[in-house]
């Protein structure tokens, strides 16, 4: 755990304990919670309430730098670090990999959604003209190696969203402080960090830009069962990518990040945990 740093738009700062800011206004809360960092690596930083079940309330960062002073030694940390190494060795010594979308979700109902390659030819699409041996990767890990400041997003790796499909990693992966609409409303890659959710459990608010808001009420049963969401603090700091559409709001000032077919196996979620801080 660590004390947080609040950074004002004038650039002056503001350090706050665990304690102090917990006992805030709500209104302080939700103001101040979207610019907290790590005083340490000054890495975007979240604030959890106090659970139901017990769990104290905290401060945290999932944008650590890997040497961060207060990414504590935990076995998660260890594993991310593997994570991270292993993208970037991919990134370098791989032309081309594939997303495995393979979340074991249950649909509710019979309908399921095509893929992307099946519901709309994304602007980059490419046929495959011969079989390359092209390597597989989770959603989960993807995640962990943006969030933990690797090239991937930067890269010219091809990077294929269904057999049929590839986009440059560059063009695919957006995080969502620069979500925007795209010219032929194909989806991308979005991810980023979670600061909280409705009291109705119907939207998540990303941490990065407060204009985007991601809707989940057309999937929000499964949603909530299958990350085991129960109340507001569960998803506050947690971790997310999403194969999804960016849409607009009429007055141009919202806008909303709709999961492609409303299917979770293109969402992954990874909740904060108290080893990750």
């Amino acid at each position: 755990m660590f004390d947080a740093l609040y950074c004002y738009k004038d650039n002056s700062v503001k350090f706050f304990s665990v304690f102090e800011f917990k006992n805030l206004s709500d209104a302080h809360i939700e103001k101040y919670r979207y610019h907290l960092t790590c005083p340490a690596c000054g890495g975007k930083a979240y604030f959890r309430r106090d659970s139901i079940d017990g769990k104290q309330a905290c401060f945290g960062s999932r944008y650590h730098k890997v040497d961060c002073a207060e990414f504590a030694p935990s076995p998660r940390k260890t594993e991310e670090q593997k994570q991270v190494a292993e993208v970037e060795t991919l990134i370098l010594e791989v032309d081309e990999l594939l997303i495995d979308f393979s979340a074991p979700i249950v649909r509710e109902s019979s309908k399921k959604s095509a893929p992307p390659s099946e519901v709309q030819a994304p602007k980059e699409s490419v046929k495959k003209e011969s079989k390359v041996s092209v390597n597989k990767q989770t959603l989960k890990k993807l995640l962990v190696s943006l969030l933990r400041g690797s090239s991937l997003a930067s890269s010219d790796l091809w990077i294929y969203t269904s057999e049929k499909h590839k986009w440059r990693a560059k063009n695919l992966f957006v995080n969502v402080n620069d979500a925007k609409p795209t010219d032929n409303g194909a989806p991308r890659m979005y991810w980023g960090t979670i600061a909280t959710i409705d009291k109705t459990l119907n939207w998540l608010n990303p941490a990065e830009e407060r204009s985007v808001a991601i809707p989940i009420g057309r999937y929000r049963d499964l949603f909530l069962s299958y990350f085991k969401v129960q109340e507001q603090c569960d998803v506050e700091g947690a971790g997310f990518i999403m194969f999804a559409k960016c849409i607009e709001s009429k007055d141009k000032k919202r806008k909303f990040l709709q999961l492609w077919g409303d299917d979770l196996q293109y969402f992954h979620l990874s909740k904060a945990q108290d080893d990750s801080v």
